[in-house]
């Protein structure tokens, strides 16, 4: 037995050192992407850091995806860079309140809005900021309208590259 090496306490390598957990939060305004957002906060994110002694933090991205508008449907520019601002003014105030969320629960976020189809652009920005999770709030959409539309968080949890945390409303 070598004298003054604790064989209970691990010694942590340069290469073994505590990381950063990268986390995407969806956010779209509704009270099921703030409930997700609130839930990963209060229940996921104090369980991980808490069990997890190599998690030293988590870095939050908090992203909102703004649809592009059809511009068969607004014949004329200056209608379409009006309904494209209040959308932005729309966007940023969703992030504000996401953002003071986490400001008041003493985690730091990031924001970002981004332009085209929400369940690509999620995946996409999860691939580009290396995500280890993607958190979406569950609209609850019937069979019939998700079978049409699609669910941002079915086509997301097939086709992110990280786990994707799908948050319900309780009933």
């Amino acid at each position: 037995m070598q004298e003054g090496h604790d064989h209970h306490q691990p010694m942590l390598s340069t290469d073994q050192e505590r990381k950063e957990m990268k986390a995407l939060v969806a956010i779209d305004g509704s009270d099921e992407s703030l409930y997700a957002l609130n839930w990963f906060l209060d229940k996921f994110l104090l369980q991980i850091n808490g069990a997890d002694s190599s998690v030293n933090s988590t870095s939050v991205t908090l992203v909102h995806v703004m649809e592009p508008l059809p511009h068969y449907a607004f014949p004329g520019g200056f209608v379409v860079e009006s309904a494209t601002k209040t959308q932005a003014e729309y966007a940023s105030k969703v992030l504000s309140a996401a953002s003071q969320i986490c400001s008041d629960k003493k985690v730091a976020a990031k924001t970002l809005i981004l332009e085209g189809e929400p369940k690509e652009k999620i995946c996409e920005i999860g691939r580009e900021i290396n995500a280890e999770l993607i958190v979406i709030g569950s609209r609850g959409m019937g069979k019939i309208k998700r079978a049409i539309l699609g669910s941002v968080s079915d086509y997301c949890s097939h086709h992110a590259n990280c786990p994707v945390l799908i948050v319900k409303l309780p009933k």
